[in-house]
């Protein structure tokens, strides 16, 4: 009797379990199906609707979100809704952005991109034989893989040239290095020793002033910009880099790598850094893409789709990869709600005959590449899924635009 009685205790246990773990996964499929933040438009009616059994409160009233409801405000500004499941568990805060209506240039073209980072940054620490027989490491342990050096003993730095001047002017004489880590500005001490190899006063550091490279210009608002679809990281340390300024620059795709299954391709390209090759300034580098000023352009305008605009099948990307402008078809493949991953709203893809001829799919460049449907603005080609190059992700326009207009 008693072993029986143990037996179903267990079971019961075991049931409470597994009960427990399905509720936990349900409230996340709950939780996944909407969205972090919706977008409406400035006076225009929106009618939204979600599959779950959820309610949602926003200005003291209370909604169903598993039926059609509509948003409509005159006033531009931000609301917070709360969503629960079936009324009583929490769910997710969702913030309701109302925003005027506005149309922007999606663009395609393929640019140069060269940026000079705020400060000098730190890639790595080294060891050098010096002029007496040893080896030395001067910054070890006190510079890391991802400061940036704004000042030598009070001056700012211009250069990585000048940098290494004032290093080896210093006569071996310890320097007081500012430099920022975490967002902080700190004090360093460090004492340069002679190298054996040059007679150059070093303090074993590799250090990068700049970066440039190939990408996408997606659209122009006025006298605006934005591009890529993410931010640009160091290669070597594969953090955001912290700039000062940059510039986009007209850029002539000489060849196309193709991608393939575990190796993704990649546009090759020749810059010409002339006054007039110059086409923006670059101003911002954010985790979701560049931003800056550029001349106005007098191409088609779209308006912004957001979220909830965007249906699953054909739409279009528009990219002068091939060296004339023109519409790509793709495939809409999943529109995700959660906004956690910000560079990875859509999943998409390549489904024209053509471009993949000419690229097997999506390659290194295209990040950026902005994706139109039913003439709306929707979002930009951001990463490509390393197995199979037809297919990737994409950053959604709305997610772009509002940091833009921080």
């Amino acid at each position: 009797m008693k072993r029986r009685i143990y037996y179903r205790r267990i079971l019961f246990v075991l049931l409470l379990l597994n009960i427990l773990a399905f509720a936990s996964l349900y409230i996340k499929y709950c939780k996944d199906q909407l969205p972090s933040s919706i977008h409406i438009k400035q006076g225009k009616e929106t009618c939204l609707q979600y599959d779950v059994p959820a309610t949602a409160t926003i200005n003291h009233q209370t909604i169903k979100l598993n039926q059609p409801f509509v948003f409509k405000e005159s006033q531009t500004g931000q609301y917070e809704m709360e969503a629960s499941l079936f009324g009583k568990i929490p769910l997710k805060k969702i913030e309701v952005s109302v925003v005027k209506e506005e149309n922007v240039v999606p663009s395609g073209k393929v640019v140069g991109v060269y940026i000079e980072t705020d400060g000098l940054l730190v890639l790595d620490t080294d060891t050098f034989a010096g002029i007496d027989g040893a080896n030395h490491a001067p910054s070890s342990q006190k510079l890391y893989q991802g400061d940036y050096i704004m000042a030598v003993n009070g001056k700012t730095i211009p250069s990585k040239a000048a940098f290494m001047k004032m290093v080896n002017e210093s006569d071996g004489k310890e320097l007081a290095l500012t430099v920022k880590r975490n967002g902080e500005k700190i004090q360093i001490k460090v004492k340069p020793i002679m190298a054996a190899t040059d007679h150059q006063y070093k303090i074993g550091a590799w250090v990068r002033d700049n970066t440039q490279g190939i990408g996408t210009l997606t659209y122009t608002s006025n006298e605006n910009f934005g591009g890529l679809g993410h931010g640009i990281c160091d290669m070597d340390t594969g953090e955001l880099m912290d700039i000062k300024g940059g510039y986009l620059i007209s850029a002539n795709v000489d060849t196309i790598a193709k991608g393939k299954a575990g190796s993704p391709g990649e546009i090759v390209g020749s810059i010409y850094y002339k006054e007039e090759n110059l086409m923006g300034s670059i101003e911002k580098n954010t985790e979701v893409g560049i931003y800056g000023s550029c001349n106005p352009s007098n191409q088609e305008k779209y308006e912004i789709g957001y979220r909830q605009d965007i249906k699953k099948g054909k739409a279009y990307i528009i990219s002068d990869i091939s060296g004339e402008t023109k519409k790509y078809e793709v495939k809409i493949r999943k529109v995700n709600q959660d906004s956690t991953s910000k560079t990875k709203g859509m999943e998409i893809e390549i489904t024209d005959k053509e471009l993949l001829k000419l690229t097997n799919g999506i390659v290194q460049g295209m990040s950026g590449t902005p994706i139109v449907q039913d003439g709306k603005f929707i979002g930009a080609i951001t990463h490509v899924f390393v197995s199979d190059p037809s297919k990737g992700y994409a950053i959604l326009a709305e997610t772009m635009i509002h940091e833009m207009e921080k």
